[in-house]
């Protein structure tokens, strides 16, 4: 979007969010794909709005089954993770698939709820913009 947009997008260094992964710095709070998006729904929208969209898709994110978004077509569990913090997402997704936090499998699913939050989050800005 930065090079096809421009301003504000060409303005968001991606490095800036490099610390969100394993729900910031590896501390499993917050889920890291949300916090992005929350900053990316913050850099386009006044504050009420964005307030609203920020709510809307936790909201969303905390009834979600994921991951519906499987690439690697590993056949993952899919979890609801009633909470937006990383440890309890990961936690019961772990449980259900029987991996560990390091294996292909986490990986993956993080990834595919990454792209589904992405899609949710583009979503939400084109029915408001």
């Amino acid at each position: 979007m930065a090079d096809e947009v421009g301003y504000p997008f060409n303005q968001i260094p991606a490095e800036a969010f490099t610390n969100a992964a394993a729900g910031y710095a590896g501390q499993a709070s917050l889920c890291g794909s949300l916090g992005v998006a929350a900053a990316c729904i913050g850099t386009v929208c006044d504050v009420e709005t964005a307030k609203k969209l920020v709510g809307d898709l936790w909201d969303w994110y905390k009834e979600h089954p994921f991951p519906q978004y499987q690439p690697a077509e590993l056949d993952l569990a899919m979890t609801v993770a009633d909470s937006v913090l990383c440890i309890d997402s990961v936690g019961k997704y772990m449980e259900a698939q029987g991996c560990g936090f390091g294996d292909d499998e986490r990986k993956e699913r993080c990834a595919g709820v990454a792209a589904e939050i992405l899609k949710k989050t583009v979503e939400m800005l084109n029915e408001t913009l």
